[in-house]
């Protein structure tokens, strides 16, 4: 009875028990944008190339992005607490066995213990949140988590530029896999249980071909923007891909407790909401590889110039966040998603149309734009399947909901590196490939506003009544 106090939502208690959940949100996070800078270091420590140290990126990402689904099951059927508290445990350890690895071989093992650790934060977190603000201040709480992501995202960089210059790479594990204690000392206080006794069996056929299906999803797409798109190997991946997806469907159809009921895809509104949160990422990620390419390689900026301007849309995106949940609440989500679609594809559209020596406050004006459409985009999305899917679904529905996500900035990077590569008589990149780049983003936003204008209205302080 100890934890019965921490139920009562007055004052602000709900923000300081929100708070230390999101901790998990920023050391996930950090432990993915800390790396990038820190990598040429790390390589040379273990005299190893960078195409090898490259999967300290790509391992942790992916194991992130397959293992969601299955941690979001736990969640919904043992409470997403716990399924919380024990990965924050995992990544903790394996960010500290990092910092000790005696190979790059190693590293990259624990690299993907932590991914897998990771996996259990999104659905978790998500699930958290949606019971603390059963409907009030939802859209201001998934605000919250989209600004310290963004932060996290912004931060990590800079913070791992300094702490690698002063103290070497292996004190970027130690000093996360701290705070990651740190998180799990606050969760363990702050939050109530949400224990569960839910006595359905679990469908492990429906889960490992699920699993294998995106894990081979996964490696295929990260293969097709390279040289690997037309191997052997990567048509190996494809032919896994389709040969497990068709067990789960067999498998599904047969459970009488399937991993993955399909009639949550019969809900119009959870499948729009995917395709409008899909479309985001798909824009975020485009314009993530095009933008370094466009300011440096076609207006000659230096890296250092460059870096400011780049980083206005994810910093825009990091601030506004809080805001758009704000507005989300007091007006509409559905509103607030038409909107912001509206603005990233007006923003896009018109960078469709700039000339090659463009003013440098418009491209900063511009990413500002993208960054608001995105924000009003980002954490309403997430915030509307809390309202729309049933608690006892809701673990499975957010790990497919952000699983989905991944899989469409992978999507963003690759089809917009695609074309980069193959302009027709094109030995490098030109003004007309990225502007054609900008016009397939500004199309896919296009579509997602339009998405948006048919979603009906959402029905905000209960939970879904009907269907999964």
């Amino acid at each position: 009875m100890a934890m019965a106090p921490r139920k009562d939502r007055s004052g602000p208690q709900p923000w300081a028990t929100a708070g230390s959940v999101l901790v998990g949100t920023w050391v996930g996070t950090f432990g993915n944008s800390m790396v990038p800078v820190a990598l040429p270091s790390i390589v040379n420590h273990y005299a190893a190339g960078l195409n090898a140290g490259i999967w300290l990126i790509a391992a942790y990402i992916l194991m992130v992005a397959v293992f969601m689904p299955l941690f979001g099951w736990f969640g919904d059927r043992y409470g997403y607490r716990r399924t919380y508290m024990g990965g924050l445990a995992g990544f903790a350890l394996f960010s500290w066995a990092a910092a000790q690895a005696p190979s790059l071989e190693w590293l990259v093992a624990f690299r993907v213990l932590q991914g897998i650790c990771n996996a259990t934060t999104l659905p978790s977190v998500m699930g958290l949140l949606s019971q603390m603000f059963p409907g009030r201040d939802r859209g201001k709480a998934m605000g919250a988590w989209a600004a310290v992501n963004g932060a996290a995202h912004g931060l990590g960089p800079v913070i791992s530029g300094l702490m690698v210059h002063a103290y070497g790479w292996q004190s970027l594990f130690a000093l996360n896999g701290t705070v990651t204690l740190m998180g799990l000392g606050l969760i363990g206080y702050w939050v109530p249980s949400d224990r569960k006794a839910d006595s359905r069996p679990f469908d492990w056929r429906g889960a490992l071909s699920f699993t294998l299906a995106i894990l081979s999803l996964m490696l295929s797409l990260t293969q097709l923007g390279g040289p690997g798109r037309q191997s052997s190997v990567n048509y190996g991946l494809g032919g896994v891909f389709l040969l497990m997806i068709g067990l789960f469907f067999v498998a599904e159809h047969r459970s009488a407790h399937p991993f993955i009921d399909l009639q949550l895809f019969a809900n119009q509104t959870y499948s729009a909401l995917v395709a409008i949160a899909g479309a985001q990422f798909f824009c975020l990620m485009g314009f993530q590889l095009l933008l370094p390419l466009y300011l440096i390689k076609l207006r000659g900026l230096s890296e250092a110039s460059a870096g400011p301007l780049i980083a206005i849309l994810s910093a825009t995106l990091a601030v506004f966040s809080p805001f758009a949940g704000q507005i989300a609440d007091r007006r509409d989500i559905k509103t607030t998603l038409k909107w912001g679609m509206i603005i990233v594809t007006l923003a896009a559209a018109s960078m469709i149309f700039w000339p090659e020596r463009i003013a440098i406050g418009i491209i900063a004006l511009t990413l500002i734009l993208l960054g608001v459409g995105m924000g009003l985009t980002q954490s309403p999305a997430a915030a509307g399947v809390t309202f729309i899917i049933d608690k006892n679904h809701l673990g499975i529905a957010l790990g497919i909901f952000n699983q989905l996500r991944f899989i469409s900035a992978t999507l963003g990077a690759t089809v917009c590196g695609a074309i980069l590569e193959n302009a027709p008589g094109a030995a490098a990149i030109t003004f007309a490939s990225v502007r054609l780049s900008f016009a397939l983003l500004a199309g896919v936003a296009a579509g997602a506003a339009l998405l948006a204008t048919c979603l009906s209205p959402f029905r905000k302080g209960r939970e879904a009544r009907d269907g999964i």
